[in-house]
């Protein structure tokens, strides 16, 4: 058994999988952010492409940039973006002096460039497992693999007149598919997507399955945070950090727990910003890090005391900003760069206000008392679930829990990580799916 699961490839485990849709380097944040929202259910990522040839050199999405095939040997996939990645960018004190130029910025200058250690690569599909595997352990998010007809052939035969697709996308939808590259069409590879394929085969793995995650070592315990009542852009880089390396930042309180521990609040992820738009960047740098958090729940429609907190913050903030920094006091200031998001924020207003917030009148403190009120907010949303696309909130996991139980766990929410907390919901650790499938392959290299 173990002899088999080593021979297969990785163009095995692309079976069925979509092509990508990506933008060219040259395009801007706008151009992203309108895809992501334009994408929706299912795509949190857009994948970035750098083309020498004349590809990437019209305008997104104008059938003339259709190339000659063979021609995609030029094209290479050099990072992707994420919601988490866009709001940061847009969070930035110098963005929100100019918000219109934050957005016709090229995407290209939110991509993490590390040569040593890229986040992308490209990759052969008759690569074997083993090299998979060996690039994740060493860093890499996202395998790049061309779409072979061997592989749309083999999905052919399944279950009789199945036929491989590329994803449906809207007709006024303005980014290009990767058929563009000449004719050649990629997807990619995920640790996920490995995980799920090598749990088919779990019990090769023996005894791993059944160790607990704390015997394993697997368990991080330099977990970036934030406390609650922090300004949640005050730790902007490390929300910038944990989007590279597919983590998350959690949010704690020290204050309620014991020295030496910090109770468990929530986190900021790709995940948990996955459904908000632009403006979560005025949320992020305007709240504190639990009422970010409570921002994020229902960014469609915020709670109006946190409309009310964000639209005096960024006033305080342009006033604060030009009397006391020397570097925004060098940039033209342009009040209708941030109206039209205030204007936002009042429809936003309009929206919420037939809707009576469930902690308003009751609430002892006065309505929507969410100094005092998020806590139990994120306590019940995340252990019951709460009206969010593709997220009940953070998934948690004992230091005594099996690898199993967590690797179920993770692929069963399509997470990468799950919060390691102890009995009285204290902070312990992350484990990330990275981490696992690198002790599974150490286990593997054993076989040879």
């Amino acid at each position: 058994m173990a002899v088999g699961l080593l021979s297969h490839v990785v163009s095995d485990l692309i079976l069925g999988k979509p092509a990508l849709p990506w933008l060219p380097s040259n395009a801007s944040v706008r151009d992203a952010l309108r895809a992501l929202k334009q994408l929706g259910d299912g795509v949190s990522e857009l994948s970035i492409w750098d083309c020498s040839g004349k590809i990437c050199s019209h305008d997104i999405g104008d059938p003339l940039a259709q190339s000659d095939v063979g021609a995609h040997i030029n094209c290479r996939c050099v990072g992707k973006v994420c919601m988490q990645k866009i709001v940061c960018h847009l969070a930035s004190e110098k963005s929100l002096f100019d918000f219109p130029e934050a957005l016709d910025v090229p995407v290209s200058s939110l991509l993490e460039h590390n040569a040593t250690n890229p986040v992308v690569q490209h990759v052969d599909p008759d690569a074997s497992l083993l090299e998979a595997l060996d690039l994740i352990a060493r860093g890499v998010q996202n395998l790049v693999i061309p779409i072979t007809r061997k592989s749309i052939h083999n999905v052919k035969q399944v279950k009789g007149s199945t036929t491989l697709k590329a994803r449906s996308l809207p007709a006024n939808l303005n980014i290009v598919v990767p058929k563009d590259h000449g004719g050649q069409e990629y997807c990619w590879l995920t640790p996920e997507d490995v995980l799920r394929f090598l749990l088919g085969s779990i019990s090769i793995f023996s005894p791993l399955p059944a160790l607990s995650i704390e015997a394993l070592g697997i368990i991080r315990s330099d977990v970036q945070m934030i406390e609650v009542g922090q300004d949640a852009c005050s730790e902007l880089e490390l929300i910038e950090m944990a989007c590279q390396d597919s983590s998350a930042v959690a949010i704690v309180d020290s204050t309620t727990s014991s020295p030496g521990t910090v109770h468990f609040v929530g986190d900021i992820s790709c995940s948990a910003l996955q459904t908000c738009n632009e403006l979560a960047s005025l949320a992020l740098i305007s709240l504190s890090a639990g009422d970010f958090l409570a921002f994020v729940q229902d960014c469609r429609k915020p709670p109006q005391i946190l409309v009310d907190i964000i639209r005096t913050r960024v006033h305080e903030k342009l006033g604060l900003g030009m009397r006391n920094s020397s570097h925004i006091k060098q940039i033209t200031l342009k009040p209708e760069n941030v109206t039209f998001l205030l204007h936002k924020l009042e429809m936003w207003e309009e929206s919420s206000s037939s809707e009576d917030d469930e902690y308003g009148s009751a609430s002892p403190n006065g309505p929507h008392d969410l100094s005092h009120k998020w806590h139990s907010m994120h306590l019940r949303n995340s252990r019951k679930g709460f009206s969010v696309r593709c997220r009940s909130g953070p998934i948690f996991c004992s230091p005594r829990s099996s690898l199993i139980a967590v690797v179920l766990q993770a692929l069963a929410h399509r997470e990468q990580y799950v919060w390691v907390t102890r009995e009285d919901n204290s902070l312990y650790g992350i484990v990330t799916i990275r981490d696992i499938l690198t002790v599974m392959f150490n286990h593997i290299k054993t076989f040879n």
